[in-house]
């Protein structure tokens, strides 16, 4: 890696990337920028617009709530959620909101959001089906909810070279640590399940060239977590191996699917 060399970070009881990371803030603004374009767009053809009231829950870099608030502001209202909120102080001074708060033991407010939007958390979080009743929960009638969650398919067998080796390495931390790397593909079940109407889903293959922001945000990532990757026996070599491949411009890779499920609460008789 080039520049600096950042070193792991704590582990969360919670989440398995926390926030408080020196190097998290360039993570989540270039994880924003990688997947910020098409979560806006499916924002927009579900109607996101002024006056909508909106909830982001575990809002991370906040680069999707400031763009809630150029959207729905004034006139409407924008609640960004973070158990660690430090990178969110700007969004008052948009017009937004900021809340800290556990999504595992808190409470959120019932009835009160027309939207409500949740990207790459509740994989991470053990106790996620607590978390998604309460986002359910905190829709208005005919509120819409769109979770955008990875999903591990295909990468554990089919991923080749060293950062096939670490994302493998990677995923089952992440589960170590409480996560589920199958759960998103079920998402459209558990929103039947939760009582939601009009439930639609879709999954996306994210592709990408080495020396590529997202080729910089898994660079980031595997700095981020390296003391556990070394722990469940990958080598600092393998690490470092990975990290040059990202940087190689002549080299492609492929992310984990990105599954995207979206349903609207029932409107009232």
């Amino acid at each position: 890696m080039t520049g600096s060399s950042p070193t792991s970070s704590p582990r969360n009881s919670y989440y398995t990337l926390p926030n408080e990371w020196d190097f998290a803030d360039e993570r989540l603004a270039l994880l924003g920028a990688a997947y910020d374009p098409e979560s806006i767009a499916l924002a927009q053809r579900l109607g996101v617009g002024a006056g909508w009231r909106c909830l982001e829950a575990g809002a991370g870099g906040g680069s999707f709530a400031r763009w809630l608030c150029s959207a729905t502001l004034p006139g409407g209202r924008v609640l960004a959620l973070d158990a660690d909120p430090r990178h969110l102080t700007d969004l008052p001074d948009r017009g937004g909101e900021v809340a800290q708060i556990d999504l595992v033991a808190d409470e959120l407010p019932e009835g009160a959001f027309d939207f409500v939007h949740t990207r790459f958390v509740l994989l991470h979080i053990a106790h996620r089906d607590i978390v998604l009743q309460r986002l359910v929960r905190a829709l208005a009638p005919g509120g819409v909810l769109l979770l955008e969650e990875g999903d591990g398919l295909g990468v554990r067998n089919e991923m080749p070279g060293a950062f096939g080796e670490v994302w493998r390495a990677f995923g089952r931390s992440t589960e170590t640590a409480g996560a589920d790397q199958a759960w998103a593909r079920n998402l459209p079940t558990h929103l039947d399940a939760l009582g939601l109407v009009d439930v639609h889903a879709d999954a996306q293959i994210p592709v990408f060239r080495g020396g590529s922001p997202m080729a910089r945000m898994w660079n980031l990532t595997w700095a981020q977590v390296r003391e556990t990757l070394v722990a469940l026996g990958v080598s600092h070599k393998v690490i470092a191996t990975a990290q040059a491949e990202l940087q190689d411009e002549q080299r492609w890779f492929y992310a984990p699917p990105t599954v995207r499920a979206w349903a609207r609460a029932p409107r009232k008789p």
